[in-house]
Order: structure tokens, then C-alpha cells, then sequence
């Protein structure tokens, strides 16, 4: 499986996520939950603002922070009214420049 990548300054606060489709997420479907981690755990590390989102098919988390050439796994657990369950990650590389 391969593995999203995305980058971010320090500064920068944005929303990341996914979006499901068919057949993770299949018809007549919803997701019912989900909850989100961010590995490693550091001091002034990337930080999750709020709670997780959910509309329709697709589940996000706003991020800050993060320590200058760290890098991040945000892993989300979205579980499915169909009873799937699934762990997806987001690699985030911090770089100021």
C-alpha cells in the first residue's frame, strides 16, 4: 500500500484527509466514525486542531504546527455502518523552506 505524502511549513494549518467511494464505502453506506492519531508524539510536533470531520463520504482533520525537517504519520480509523473498519495514513514532511 502505498502511502499519501503531503508538505507543510511550521506555520501553516490546514485540512487533510480522504474521501471514500465505492466499495469501501458502499451504497446505501455511511461512515459512522472516526478518529484520529499523529506519530510521533513530540513537543511543538504536528498538532491536530479539533476534532475530526465527517460529511458524507469523506473524513478530515486540521493540522498545525510541526518541528522543522520532522516528519509525521496522521492516521485516521474511520469505521463504516457496514462494520469495515479502516486505518489509513497521511505521511506529512515539515519543511520551511
Amino acid at each position: 500500500m502505498r502511502i499519501p505524502e503531503v508538505s507543510k511549513r511550521p506555520g501553516e494549518k490546514f485540512a487533510i484527509g480522504f474521501k471514500y467511494k465505492n466499495p469501501d464505502l458502499e451504497e446505501g453506506s455511511t461512515i459512522t466514525s472516526v478518529s484520529v492519531r499523529i506519530t510521533p508524539n513530540e513537543t511543538d510536533g504536528l498538532a491536530a486542531v479539533g476534532v475530526p470531520v465527517i460529511v458524507t463520504d469523506t473524513v478530515s482533520q486540521m493540522v498545525e504546527k510541526g518541528v522543522d525537517k520532522h516528519e509525521y504519520y496522521v492516521i485516521f480509523t474511520t469505521t463504516i455502518s457496514s462494520g469495515n473498519i479502516f486505518e489509513d495514513k497521511l505521511h506529512i514532511k515539515v519543511r520551511e523552506n
